[in-house]
């Protein structure tokens, strides 16, 4: 039993750990190299003629000195670590904070984690957005932003597989429709409701009668990435509705609303039966949707108690 436990416990560790799996790309040397001086763009390019793939590249990403430092020492030793790696601040001189997405970036959770613009962004394509092209088995329907997000997160991509899911791997959406990834979330410009509610504008009121737990989070009840329950709920009814409402009251738990007491003489007579009927209320409650009587668990306008 306890090499049991020890190999369960060592699979839940190795999973936690790979759920974030990155690692930096190039040696992130980032200090400027002592002595090292500026040759041109056209030394580089003797060694480097065709940079990742690209025989030109964009123009304003031309002079290779601008972000990698003088290049004198490394074109006489071809040694990597004499040049240095773009660092971010290189990248925010002319991507200046403030001037597009990248206003609280300094503070967001890439940026505290220790990423590099360039382990995203390749500042030697041309394509729009000059991002990295990663694929994944099933990625193929998904938008380039996206496969990017996964390369990493795979706890994430692994949830786009759930039964109930969002359409990010049928190409439907992008993790970019609901994530900013230069921005610090928790100085975010929209609450999660108001990003759940670009898409689902018919659910989020306002209401005459509201659902308490709706309107502070979506995520309260809906997992946003994938569940195996249906309608992206983090887990199946009634048990998500049972997280918040005990079953203490008379109409959905005990035998006050048949007018059956514990005191009453049909109890004390017929204990049996007073038991069976007790499991029925029960089984009333547990095997049936919540949703099958309050229809209007998002809010209404008519009925306190949320139903159609």
């Amino acid at each position: 039993m306890k090499r049991l436990v020890a190999i369960l416990g060592a699979i839940f560790l190795g999973a936690a750990c790979v759920s974030l799996d990155w690692s930096a790309l190039g040696p992130h040397r980032s200090a400027p190299v002592a002595g090292a001086m500026r040759v041109g763009a056209e030394e580089c390019l003797v060694c480097h003629d065709e940079v990742h793939g690209h025989e030109k590249i964009a123009a304003y990403h031309a002079d290779c000195e601008s972000c990698h430092g003088g290049g004198s020492l490394h074109a006489d030793s071809e040694d990597p670590l004499e040049i240095r790696h773009p660092a971010n601040t290189d990248c925010l001189r002319c991507h200046a904070v403030g001037f597009d997405t990248h206003l609280s970036w300094g503070t967001g959770e890439h940026s505290r984690a220790g990423l590099y613009c360039t382990d995203c962004h390749n500042p030697h394509s041309t394509d729009r957005d000059h991002l990295r092209v990663f694929s994944q088995p099933g990625s193929r329907n998904m938008d380039v932003p996206s496969r990017l997000c996964i390369e990493c997160h795979r706890d994430v991509s692994a949830e786009f597989n759930y039964p109930s899911h969002h359409p990010v791997r049928e190409g439907g959406m992008a993790c970019t429709s609901c994530h900013d990834p230069h921005e610090d979330s928790r100085v975010a410009h929209a609450t999660t409701n108001q990003v759940c509610a670009q898409c689902h504008q018919d659910i989020v009121g306002p209401w005459v009668y509201e659902h308490p737990p709706v309107v502070e989070n979506c995520g309260s009840c809906h997992a946003p990435h994938g569940a195996v329950a249906d309608n992206l709920l983090a887990t199946i009814q009634p048990v998500v509705c049972l997280g918040c409402h005990p079953l203490n009251d008379q109409f959905h738990h005990d035998l006050l609303a048949t007018g059956i007491t514990g005191n009453s003489q049909i109890t004390q007579d017929f204990p049996s039966a007073a038991g069976e009927l007790l499991k029925a209320n029960e089984a009333r409650a547990f095997l049936r949707r919540c949703t099958d009587c309050h229809g209007a668990i998002h809010g209404s306008y008519s009925d306190a108690k949320l139903r159609y």
